[in-house]
C-alpha cells in the first residue's frame, strides 16, 4: 500500500514539472517519430567518420551528392584534409536540375573536373550528413555520368 502510495507521488511530481506539452491529452496530438539523426546520435557520427577516414586512407575520395527539388550538386571531398577538391552543380551549369538528364550533365562536368586534377578513384558517400539518397534516378545518373568519364567510383 505505501508502495503503490509512493509511486503514485513520484508519477504525479513527476508530472507537475514536466511541460505541458508532454500532458497526456496534448501527447496524442503533438506525438511525433524520433529520428535518430547524427547529432542524436554520436555513436553514428564517430563510426561513419571512421569509415570516411579509412576509405581516405586507401586513395579514395569521398563523393558526396546533395539533390534539392530544383537542382542537384556534387562534391569531391577529402576527409583527411577536411578540403573539397572538385564541385560541380546543375546550378553552376545554369541547367535545369530538375531531371535525369540535367544530372548526367553535371556527373560528367564533375568527372571531368576530376580527372583534370589527378583523381582516378571515388567512393559514394550515401551516408552523408541527413541526406540518404537511395541509388536511383537523379542521382544513380549523377554517379553513372561520373563513372562515365573513367573515374572509378
Amino acid at each position: 500500500m505505501r508502495v503503490a502510495f509512493l509511486i503514485s507521488c513520484l508519477v504525479g511530481t513527476a508530472a507537475a514539472f514536466a511541460p505541458a506539452a508532454f500532458s497526456p491529452a496534448v501527447e496524442s496530438r503533438v506525438m511525433r517519430r524520433a529520428t535518430v539523426t547524427m547529432a542524436r546520435n554520436p555513436m553514428k557520427t564517430l563510426k561513419l567518420r571512421t569509415k570516411r577516414l579509412n576509405s581516405n586512407e586507401r586513395g579514395r575520395m569521398r563523393l558526396n551528392i546533395f539533390r534539392s527539388n530544383n537542382h542537384i550538386y556534387g562534391q569531391v571531398i577529402n576527409d583527411t584534409e577536411e578540403t573539397t577538391l572538385v564541385a560541380a552543380s546543375t546550378k553552376a551549369l545554369k541547367i535545369s536540375g530538375a531531371n535525369v538528364e540535367s544530372a548526367t550533365a553535371a556527373g560528367k562536368a564533375l568527372g571531368e573536373a576530376a580527372k583534370a586534377k589527378g583523381i582516378e578513384a571515388l567512393f559514394f558517400d550515401r551516408e552523408s550528413a541527413n541526406n540518404k539518397y537511395v541509388y536511383h534516378g537523379r542521382i544513380a545518373a549523377f554517379v553513372d555520368a561520373v563513372r562515365e568519364t573513367g573515374v572509378k567510383v
